[in-house]
């Protein structure tokens, strides 16, 4: 009898956020959490890893320099190789119109910084992985 081993699908989170010291912070928790994480520092460096890669899910900022998270959000859904990528927002826009654009736009879920602790970022980013 031969065991079945099941191979593991990789699960890829890429982030996409302007502050190095967030972003390494991030890193850090999610990688501990099993996740494979790439970095962006700006809405158009993340487009262009959304569009090589086939990640499981974009964790994106919203207040960013050039390319808003808005944009890049708009930019994901519009395009038939990234439409279907689950974007969860990290913000510290606290504001009923802005979750409301967000989930507009396609977002499939949005986390106020200030409001979470990271263990919090972390369980919630993992349960839209599925």
């Amino acid at each position: 009898m031969v065991a079945k081993v099941e191979k593991k699908k990789k699960r890829i989170l890429i982030l996409i956020e302007d502050n190095p010291l967030l972003s390494g912070l991030y890193q850090s928790a999610f990688e501990k959490a099993g996740l494979e994480v790439e970095i962006a520092h700006d809405g158009e460096s993340g487009l262009a890893l959304a569009r090589q890669g086939k990640p499981s899910a974009i964790l994106l900022d919203l207040l960013m320099p050039g390319m808003s998270g808005y944009e890049v959000l708009e930019a994901l859904k519009k395009d038939a190789t990234t439409k279907n990528i689950r974007v969860i927002i990290l913000t510290i826009i606290n504001e009923k119109e802005a979750q409301e654009k967000a989930r507009k736009l396609g977002a499939v879920d949005y986390l106020i910084k200030t409001d979470l602790e990271l263990p919090e970022i972390v369980k919630r980013v993992v349960s839209q992985l599925g």
